[in-house]
């Protein structure tokens, strides 16, 4: 026998002939087939019209819902590949996708306090302390910041010092009992001072106003002495404060500095650079003393008895000042005029002269000279001859000339 479709379309409707009759006997044929249709009808699964899922399996059911397709969510995640230590997390609305879960990751997820978790992290209990603080004033407290006596040792990075300072009145650097000091100053001119030990040896400083000594100043403390410039604009703006003499000095420049202030200075007005040296009889060179410029002392001829004292336009000639002896460079053996100074041994006459006395030479044979009256004697020498002394013995005389 055909089997009876409990449903058509998905509404269930009675087989055909199953009602029954008022005082009529139940037929057993049409009641067992309603009864069949019935099991069949509860067996199969329920349709959509009937509130059911057409299906019957899960993954059946939302497929003839369409529940997977209708939500973008779960198609995301039905594309995911899964594996060990992964889990799935949201790139965008209804987007999934899968990142790895490591072991340690999962001994983070199951701590159960903050506390355990960066126990868990390795943060020692010091350093969870800091992170408990409510602000930085505490965390500052609780790592010993909070107080300048404490930064003992290290540095400060530039980066941590950068930016405006409101009260900072003092740094100092020190090495071998110096320093270097940024001070405010009670008058409200800060200053950088320079101390040894806890004495400030001088400063840097502006100070305010118009008076004598306001300006920027370089003082020294240990005379003090200082140098500044004035606040009054001018070309007199630089000024030496000489604490010897309690006096304000001008610091002379090319900008200040007139011919009349040197005279009223020193006494004399200095002399234009057009201002000529000029080399005078026996000299050369000079010029202009705008340059470096050198005088040359000509050079002189030769000194003799008859030279004089006097100058020519480059040059210049000295008198000797005595009668100074000369030299005979000739080899004539008759030669009777010998130069002023010429000293001989002549051969007396027998007159024994004095010394200085008056004597006339001659000539005699070919090697010697005699006295005038000496017997064989030849020609007398020119000029006039003084006896200076003998040789061994009386009989030889040194004589010479004397003019």
């Amino acid at each position: 026998m055909e089997a009876i479709l409990p449903r058509t379309g998905g509404v269930y409707s009675p087989p055909a002939g199953t009602k029954g009759v008022p005082n009529t006997t139940i037929q057993s044929v049409p009641y067992n087939a309603l009864i069949d249709d019935l099991t069949a009808d509860a067996n199969a699964a329920r349709p959509i019209t009937a509130g059911g899922t057409g299906a019957t399996s899960a993954s059946a059911a939302r497929a003839a819902l369409g529940a997977q397709a209708a939500s973008a969510a779960l198609a995301s995640i039905a594309g995911l590949a899964t594996g060990a230590d992964k889990m799935i997390y949201t790139t965008a609305a209804d987007a999934y996708t899968t990142t790895a879960l490591t072991p340690f990751a999962r001994t983070l997820l199951d701590d159960a306090t903050a506390g355990a978790a960066l126990t868990t992290l390795g943060v020692s209990a010091f350093a969870q302390t800091v992170l408990d603080d409510g602000d930085a004033a505490a965390a500052r407290a609780t790592l010993g910041a909070n107080n300048a006596s404490n930064l003992t040792t290290g540095t400060i990075p530039s980066a941590r010092i950068d930016g405006a300072y409101v009260d900072f009145t003092q740094i100092a650097v020190t090495t071998d009992g110096e320093a270097i000091k940024l001070v405010g100053s009670a008058t409200g001119d800060p200053y950088v001072g320079f101390w040894k030990a806890a004495a400030r040896q001088g400063y840097f400083q502006h100070r305010d106003g118009t008076a004598s000594g306001d300006g920027l100043r370089v003082a020294n403390d240990v005379t003090g002495d200082y140098l500044y410039l004035s606040n009054v604009n001018s070309t007199d703006a630089l000024k030496f404060y000489d604490s010897s003499v309690a006096a304000h000095n001008t610091v002379w420049h090319s900008g200040n500095l007139a011919a009349g202030d040197v005279n009223a200075l020193y006494g004399y007005t200095p002399a234009s650079n057009a201002v000529q040296v000029i080399a005078g009889s026996g000299l050369t060179g000079g010029g202009a003393i705008s340059a470096n410029r050198t005088l040359t002392l000509g050079t002189p001829s030769d000194i003799t008895n008859s030279t004089t004292n006097s100058v020519s336009g480059t040059s210049h000639t000295h008198a000797l000042g005595f009668v100074a002896a000369e030299v005979y460079t000739g080899t004539s053996l008759t030669n009777t005029s010998f130069p002023v100074g010429t000293v001989l041994t002549m051969a007396q006459n027998g007159s024994n002269p004095a010394r200085q006395a008056t004597v006339i030479p001659c000539l005699y044979s070919t090697n010697a000279y005699v006295q005038s009256g000496y017997s064989g004697a030849g020609t007398a020498l020119s000029g006039t001859w003084r006896v200076r002394g003998i040789v061994a013995t009386a009989d030889w005389l040194v004589v010479q000339r004397t003019a």
